[in-house]
């Protein structure tokens, strides 16, 4: 499991932690939905101009939709800026996220194989994007006795790394947290031989991996998730954590499990049920990533 120990870093380190804890800290005071919608404004405001974060946006948006008319662009960036800002604040109070949203919808055509699977003590490997927020998955899953884990990067400021982890926990009712290395691989493994529900995402930008083709460009995709699954034998399946169009709400998709064969067929379909479903809503899926950062050399 992730390590939460004391962090050591530098003095520029811990002062960044201050500051932002701080200014969250006097966010607590404000009304939950206010402060939430608040930070969302910010973003899709002068805070997303001022991060570059809306530039990506829209540079992303152009490579995927370069005939898109521009009006549709800036829709779209809108509403991914204002559910970035308000998924940043959601994750920082977790316990509360999950005290204002006491029922989250959970549907699909998956979500009786998952519970089914739970009940049997069989292990769940989900996969996902980076859609609405993802917490809302955990949340929903975990009112059904599910506890959900998985793996993190190791973030760059340790004090944000350890806070990180710790939140993950949301008070007990999150499952095992994975370094991504070597032992944490490990561990991760064994972890759903034992009968755990993890998540890994697939939609990070890899300099390295199986090409595949994502909203018709070619990336790179890592085959862990699938793999994990083939070796313990758990249920490969998809879900999407949608934000609804009240900005506050939650609708969370458990989709078909796909069938076991090998790692790089299952990743395949897995990356096809991702690009589905931005195409089909691509307001809330994370376009501030640059997934097409790194692009493999043609053949």
């Amino acid at each position: 499991m992730a390590k939460t120990g004391k962090p050591r870093g530098t003095m520029r380190q811990k002062l960044e932690y201050a500051a932002v804890m701080g200014f969250f800290g006097a966010m607590w005071l404000a009304p939950y939905r206010l402060r939430n919608r608040w930070v969302g404004a910010c973003l899709r405001g002068l805070l997303g101009h001022l991060l570059g974060y809306r530039k990506r946006v829209m540079d992303n948006l152009n490579l995927i939709y370069p005939n898109m008319p521009q009006a549709r662009k800036l829709e779209i960036a809108h509403q991914v800026l204002d559910n970035a800002g308000r998924t940043f604040t959601e994750n920082m109070f977790p316990a509360q996220f999950q005290a204002q949203n006491p029922e989250i919808m959970l549907h699909g055509a998956g979500l009786e194989a998952v519970l089914q699977a739970h009940k049997d003590g069989c292990p769940i490997m989900f996969y996902s994007g980076h859609f609405g927020n993802h917490e809302s998955f955990r949340a929903a899953l975990y009112q059904h006795g599910i506890k959900v884990g998985g793996m993190v990067r190791r973030m760059t400021n340790p004090y944000f790394d350890v806070q990180y982890k710790r939140m993950l926990d949301i008070n007990g009712r999150g499952g095992p947290v994975f370094e991504a290395d070597k032992h944490g691989t490990l561990a991760m493994v064994k972890s759903l031989k034992t009968g755990t529900a993890l998540v890994l995402l697939l939609d990070l930008a890899l300099s390295y991996g199986m090409p595949v083709t994502f909203m018709g460009r070619s990336v790179y995709c890592s085959v862990t998730a699938a793999s994990f699954a083939l070796k313990t034998k758990a249920l490969f399946v998809p879900y999407f954590s949608m934000r609804n169009s009240d900005g506050e709400s939650f609708s969370v998709e458990i989709g078909t499990p796909i069938e076991h064969s090998d790692a790089e067929t299952m990743t395949r379909e897995a990356t096809k049920s991702l690009e589905d479903r931005v195409y089909a809503d691509p307001g809330n899926w994370f376009w501030i990533h640059r997934r097409w950062k790194y692009e493999p050399p043609s053949d």
